[in-house]
C-alpha cells in the first residue's frame, strides 16, 4: 500500500514537471519572472526552451515512467538530475545569501528530490516489511504534509514568525548593555566606493564602557549597526576621518536615527578636522523638510525639534605634521587625531580610542604613514583600510577591454592614496600591534575564499592574527586584560 502511495506521489510530480517543461518549450515568457530569469532576445528564450524546457520534460519522462513502470531505473534518472538541481540550490544559499524566494524553491525541490529516492528505494525492497525503511516513510509524509500546511496556512504562519522575530529583534538590541567593561570595535560597514553586495560603506563603531562612537558613516551603516543589535539612539559622537562620499553617505541617515531611536533634545557631535562645519550644515539643511515632516507627525515630545541633525565639532590638521592633538577625553576615554597620507585628499585623520588599558587605532583612508605607525606602537587592534593591487589591476585591464575609458582612469589612479595589505602588514608588524583587522576593502570581495587573494603576502609579513573584516564583526577588549575576542553580530 505504501509503495502504492509513493507511485502516485511521485507520478503527480511527474505531472508537474510535464506542465513546467510544456510551458517552458512553448510558452517561456510565463515563467520569467517566477523563476528568477531574464531573457535577452531569441538566444535567451532558445536557452529557456531547450535547457531548462529539456531538463523538466526528461524529468518528468523519467519520473512518469517510473512511477507507472514501477521501474527503479527510470526513477533513478529522475532522482539524479533533481539531486543535481538541490545540489545548485544549496551552493546558491551558502554563495549567493538567502532570500525567502531561494529557500522555498530550496524546500520544494528538497521535498520533490526526497520523493522519488523514497520511491526508488520502495521499489527496490519491494513492500517495505524493513522497519527502519518504514520510519523514513513515515518521515517523509510528516515532511510533504508540513510543506502543505506551512503551504496552505502560509498567512497566519508567517504573521506568527513575525511576531517572535520582531521579539527577538527587540531582545538582541542590547548589544551595549549586556558587554562587560572594556573596548569594544566592530564594523557596521567594511566596504568601499567599489559596489559590494555583502559590505556596508566604511563604518567603525567604538564601544567604551556604555558610550558608542562611530568613525566614519558609510552608505548602508545606519541599517547594519540596527540589525547587529547596535541602536542608533545610544550614539554619543560621530568621528570622520575625511570627506570623500563613501564616508560621509549615511551620515544625514545616522543622526535621523540617533535623533529618532531615543528622542534627543540635543543634535549629535560630529566630530572632524576642518571642513566638517560645512559637511554637517550640508546634511542639515538638506534634511531640514524631513525634519519639520516628522515633528508635524510624531509631535515634539517623540522628536524634540532641538535634537534633530548634528553639531561640528572641528579640529585643525596640518599638512605634513605628525602631530597629533586630544578630539575628546571623557569618562575614562582619550580619543587622539592624528593626519595621515591620503594626498591630494587634505585634511584626512586618522583615529586612537585608549580606554581601561586597551587601545584601538583606525586609519580611515591611507598610503603607507609612518605618522599612523607612530600612534599605533603596541595598540591592541589596528583597523587598517586595504587595496590590493594585483586585484586593481585586474580590474583596470577589464575597463580598457569594454571600452570604460573613465573606469580605467580611476582603476589606474587609486592605488596612489591607498595602502596594499603588504603596507599594512608591515606597518603592523613595525608598530608592535597585537592583532591587524582590514576594512574598506578594494576590490569587493564578495565571498570569503577571496580574502587569501586579497591578502597576498601580508600574513607572512605580520606575525599576529589577521581578519579581512566584514559587516558585523565585532572584537572585545576586555578592561585590565590582554584578550582580544572575535563576535559577529549578523
Amino acid at each position: 500500500m505504501i509503495q502504492k502511495i509513493l507511485r502516485l506521489l511521485a507520478g503527480l510530480a511527474g505531472v508537474v514537471f510535464l506542465v513546467l517543461g510544456l510551458i517552458f518549450l512553448l510558452a517561456p515568457g510565463q515563467l520569467t519572472d517566477r523563476f528568477a530569469v531574464l531573457a535577452t532576445g531569441s538566444a535567451g528564450f532558445g536557452t529557456l526552451r531547450a535547457d531548462l524546457g529539456g531538463l523538466f520534460l526528461g524529468i518528468a519522462l523519467f519520473s512518469l515512467l517510473g512511477a507507472t513502470r514501477a521501474s527503479s531505473r527510470y526513477l533513478a534518472v529522475a532522482a539524479v538530475f533533481l539531486g543535481c538541481i538541490v545540489l545548485g540550490r544549496m551552493l546558491n544559499l551558502i554563495l549567493d545569501g538567502r532570500s525567502s524566494e531561494s529557500i522555498q524553491a530550496a524546500l520544494l525541490e528538497l521535498a520533490l528530490a526526497t520523493l522519488l529516492v523514497l520511491t526508488l528505494a520502495s521499489l527496490r525492497r519491494g513492500h517495505a516489511n524493513n522497519r527502519g525503511f518504514g520510519f523514513s516513510i513515515a518521515v517523509a509524509i510528516v515532511v510533504v504534509a508540513a510543506l502543505g500546511i506551512a503551504f496552505v496556512f502560509q498567512r497566519q504562519l508567517g504573521m506568527i514568525l513575525f511576531k517572535r522575530n520582531a521579539e527577538r529583534a527587540f531582545q538582541n538590541a542590547n548589544l551595549v548593555a549586556n558587554l562587560p567593561d572594556g573596548l569594544h570595535a566592530g564594523l557596521c560597514g567594511s566596504g568601499s566606493p567599489l559596489a559590494d553586495p555583502t559590505r556596508a560603506g566604511p563604518c567603525v563603531f567604538v564601544i567604551a564602557g556604555k558610550r558608542v562612537y562611530i568613525v566614519d558613516a558609510g552608505e548602508g551603516s545606519p541599517r547594519k549597526m540596527t540589525l547587529m543589535g547596535l541602536q542608533p539612539g545610544l550614539i554619543d559622537a560621530i568621528l570622520l576621518t575625511h570627506f570623500h562620499s563613501d564616508h560621509i553617505g549615511g551620515l544625514g541617515e545616522l543622526m535621523l536615527q540617533r535623533w529618532g531611536g531615543a528622542s534627543h533634545r540635543d543634535p549629535v557631535r560630529v566630530i572632524g578636522p576642518q571642513g566638517v562645519e560645512s559637511v554637517v550644515k550640508g546634511f542639515n539643511d538638506a534634511y531640514a523638510l524631513d525634519t519639520k515632516y516628522r515633528v508635524a507627525h510624531h509631535g515634539e515630545a517623540t522628536l524634540p525639534p532641538s535634537g534633530a541633525g548634528g553639531v561640528a565639532r572641528a579640529f585643525t590638521l596640518v599638512e605634513g605634521s605628525d602631530a597629533s592633538q586630544v578630539v575628546l577625553d571623557e569618562d575614562g576615554l582619550t580619543i587622539t587625531a592624528f593626519a595621515v597620507n591620503h594626498y591630494p585628499v587634505f585634511p584626512a585623520a586618522g583615529y586612537r580610542f585608549d580606554y581601561g588599558g586597551r587601545s584601538v587605532v583606525i586609519s580611515g583612508d591611507t598610503a603607507p604613514s609612518q605618522t599612523l605607525a607612530k600612534y599605533s606602537r603596541g595598540v591592541d587592534v589596528l583597523f587598517h583600510e586595504g587595496l590590493q593591487t594585483a586585484m586593481v589591476s585586474v580590474l583596470h585591464d577589464d575597463a580598457i577591454g569594454n571600452g570604460r575609458p573613465a573606469l580605467a582612469k580611476i582603476t589606474a589612479d587609486i592605488p596612489s592614496y591607498h595602502a596594499t595589505p603588504e603596507d599594512a602588514a608591515r606597518i603592523a608588524q613595525q608598530a608592535g600591534v597585537r592583532y591587524l583587522m582590514f576594512y574598506h576593502t578594494i576590490p569587493p570581495l564578495p565571498l570569503a575564499y577571496l580574502n587569501a587573494a586579497f591578502l597576498g603576502d601580508a600574513p607572512k609579513i605580520f606575525k599576529g592574527p589577521i581578519t579581512v573584516g566584514k559587516d558585523g564583526m565585532m572584537l572585545s577588549l576586555p578592561a585590565g586584560s590582554t584578550a582580544v575576542t572575535m563576535r559577529e553580530l549578523l
